[in-house]
């Protein structure tokens, strides 16, 4: 696993060096995200994460749900995969965090498994226009990837809305993220997300990397 916390600038080039065989765009400019949440307080005023039922399972947030309260001393990194091409009809979302591998372990891996186990599935209320929305949550079966993994999948009155994986690698988190319903299975999404994470940990542990 990395040993290594790598900066903004970094991870950046590591992405890139994964993403740029998929044909999309390179990783975001860390600096823009950086300066939005530095305007910010951490978390923002009148946000909460989504109540879960039950509570206990709120440790298993959404992938991008941390970004509310993203530590400013991580490095942080974002980038997109297109599906069909650029732009295509569907897209993986990733983002990923460098810090010491205790505090990435306590903001997004808290949990044993036991806990994972209780929490196969569960309810998540969500605000919009209409009012609270209830939605289900079904933890799938976590990729052998790194110290932990997490995926899961997220239904909305029977239909499958969202997909998504979250992974420990030593000092990395990953997390990528999958709306469903485009030119691809969520099947599919996942093995893609799946390959993707080990490719940002493979070439993050490259010799000229550490």
């Amino acid at each position: 696993m990395p040993s290594k916390v790598f900066t903004d600038q970094e991870l950046m080039t590591i992405g890139n060096a994964v993403l740029q065989q998929y044909g999309g765009p390179p990783m975001d400019d860390s600096g823009q995200a950086r300066k939005s949440y530095a305007l910010m307080p951490s978390p923002p005023p009148g946000w909460y994460p989504p109540p879960v039922e039950p509570s206990e399972c709120g440790v298993f947030h959404e992938p991008w749900q941390h970004q509310a309260q993203l530590d400013l001393t991580m490095g942080f990194a974002v980038g997109l995969v297109p599906i069909g091409g650029w732009p295509g009809p569907g897209m993986i979302l990733l983002d990923v965090r460098s810090a010491p591998r205790d505090s990435l372990a306590r903001a997004d891996f808290d949990y044993t498994d036991e806990l994972l186990s209780r929490c196969a599935t569960f309810d998540k209320t969500e605000s919009s226009v209409r009012g609270p929305e209830v939605y289900t949550v079904h933890l799938l079966t976590a990729p052998k990837i790194g110290e932990k993994a997490y995926a899961m999948k997220t239904s909305w009155h029977g239909r499958d809305i969202r997909l998504g994986l979250r992974v420990l690698a030593g000092t990395l988190s990953i997390d990528l993220g999958f709306n469903s319903g485009f030119a691809m299975s969520d099947a599919d999404a996942l093995e893609l997300m799946e390959q993707l994470a080990q490719q940002f940990v493979d070439e993050a542990n490259k010799p000229t990397r550490g």
